[in-house]
């Protein structure tokens, strides 16, 4: 299962966010070369963190996703979304 995380950002630097995004996205994915961050130029600020999960009820998993992305994301975070894209 495919997992996008939108996270908004505070103004913090952007090879610290990529830096502790990947650490969420290794800590969560099935296997390490399928994570990815995106850090987008938008207002306001945001990154892109996607990876691959082993398929699972998304009501059992959204939580341990969101808690993970917010304990590495802590100094920088404003708002979290976690988005479901399925298999690929």
């Amino acid at each position: 299962m495919r997992v996008q995380v939108e996270i908004v950002i505070a103004s913090h630097p952007s090879e610290r966010v990529q830096e502790a995004l990947r650490a969420a996205g290794k800590r969560l994915a099935s296997a390490m070369d399928t994570v990815s961050v995106q850090i987008c130029a938008s207002e306001p600020p945001t990154a892109i963190l996607e990876f691959e999960m082993p398929t699972a009820a998304q009501y059992k998993v959204v939580d341990k996703i969101f808690e993970t992305v917010k304990f590495y994301a802590w100094e920088f975070y404003e708002d979290i979304t976690v988005r479901f894209l399925g298999d690929n």
